[in-house]
């Protein structure tokens, strides 16, 4: 007996390994589906865009066979847990085939709607416009319906020397999308008859079983948001369009005392010095510095609102606490820095000694790399009060990259 039938269930593979996407960037750590975008896990993204639609039934997210990691299953079930859908997990398979056919028998079990949808993950931008029309396609008769669009550049077919033999006619050709929108029993049934048969070939995508058997498939209107991650510079352009850079600055100065001996600290380094500065905390001017220019970046105010001096808590309080939070309250807004830059003014102690000292401790402080952290250093040539020796001055820039729909919620 099936469910509710105005609703359509909707498979997302997140199951795949993704070794275009590994190969174009050999540091990259996690699968494309998992990966940040926007602050926000990329698969969680056509979660959140497709359980939000208001004939969506049951989903089920088909995971790597080999399983991930403990944290990012917890950051999904969290998800999962959060929607306004029904949505479970199954395992993958060892092709793509193989993974959609472990999807549609976990949902088998579930009382599946007639309709099912099936969905790349590394797809995450899901416009409801085009989830309607693959229902009113399949509403209408067909067994099932492809968002597609059209191909705008000209195509020509080569030969193995990449020789152009011709000019293909693209007005009859159409690049496809997904979702790609079935009837659970006939779709189920040709992905268990794929798996049994001897020397098949790999399929790219599931109209193209559909078709082989003869079944009605039509297309529809797709959108131009339903890009493909393929390449880390897939991610990375959809990273600029989806998120904003910001830079501000942060400024802070303390003055020597003249009954306090060093050392003093300075980006989160202990100099010595002859005289000790005058301060609440530390007196760090550096990481001060760096904190009011990453809370200047999020537009929250300024370090003194958010540890007053008047406080006595954070009396004699080491600053890396101060700077943590700041970096803290980035990642909470669904952001990174992209830059730590701090200019330090002073006519001493001499900085240059311990200026790859003190960008390693903000390595260590930020978890930053140190190609995003500098430290620069400069007299006033003797005037104003650094150059008479009567304290030390910083000034600090941070560039932080936000979702660009940071703060139009306030």
């Amino acid at each position: 007996m099936n469910a509710i039938q105005d609703k359509m269930d909707f498979v997302i593979l997140a199951a795949g390994h993704g070794n275009r996407y590994f190969s174009s960037d050999p540091s990259i750590r996690h699968a494309k589906q998992f990966q940040l975008l926007a602050g926000k896990m990329v698969l969680l993204h056509s979660l959140d865009a497709i359980s939000q639609w208001p004939s969506c039934g049951q989903i089920v997210i088909v995971l790597p066979e080999a399983g991930v990691e403990k944290n990012i299953l917890n950051y999904l079930e969290t998800a999962a847990r959060a929607t306004a859908v029904s949505v479970n997990f199954t395992s993958g398979g060892s092709s793509r085939s193989a993974s959609t056919l472990n999807g549609l028998k976990a949902l088998s079990a579930l009382r599946p709607n007639d309709l099912v949808a099936i969905h790349d993950a590394a797809r995450p931008f899901v416009p409801h416009q085009v989830l309607d029309n693959l229902y009113a396609a399949c509403a209408s008769g067909a067994d099932a319906a492809i968002p597609s669009l059209p191909v705008t550049d000209t195509v020509k077919n080569v030969d193995q020397t990449n020789t152009v033999l011709d000019t293909i006619d693209r007005s009859t050709l159409r690049r496809v999308q997904t979702p790609q929108a079935f009837s659970f029993d006939k779709l189920f049934c040709l992905h268990q008859t794929h798996a049994d048969r001897v020397g098949k070939q790999p399929i790219t995508d599931d109209a193209s079983l559909a078709e082989a058997a003869g079944l009605t498939v039509v297309c529809v209107d797709g959108a131009n948001e339903l890009k493909k991650i393929t390449f880390a510079e897939d991610l990375n352009m959809m990273q600029k369009q989806q998120t904003e850079m910001r830079t501000a600055s942060g400024f802070d100065v303390h003055r020597f005392s003249t009954e306090k001996t060093g050392p003093i600290m300075i980006c989160g380094v202990a100099i010595e010095h002859e005289r000790g500065l005058i301060a609440h905390s530390d007196g760090d001017v550096g990481l001060h510095a760096l904190c009011d220019a990453v809370f200047g970046a999020l537009a929250i105010g300024d370090i003194g609102q958010h540890f007053p001096p008047s406080d006595a808590k954070w009396k004699a309080s080491s600053s890396d606490q101060f700077l943590q939070f700041a970096l803290e309250k980035v990642t909470d807004a669904g952001g990174y820095v992209t830059l730590l830059d701090i200019t330090l003014i002073c006519e001493a102690p001499k900085i240059g000694p311990h200026r790859d000292k003190m960008r390693q401790r903000l390595a260590e402080i930020t978890g930053l790399p140190l190609h995003r952290l500098s430290v620069k250093a400069t007299t006033s040539e003797r005037l104003g009060f650094t150059g008479r020796g009567e304290g030390v001055a910083a000034l600090a820039q941070a560039s932080v990259r936000l979702p660009a729909s940071y703060g139009k919620q306030d």
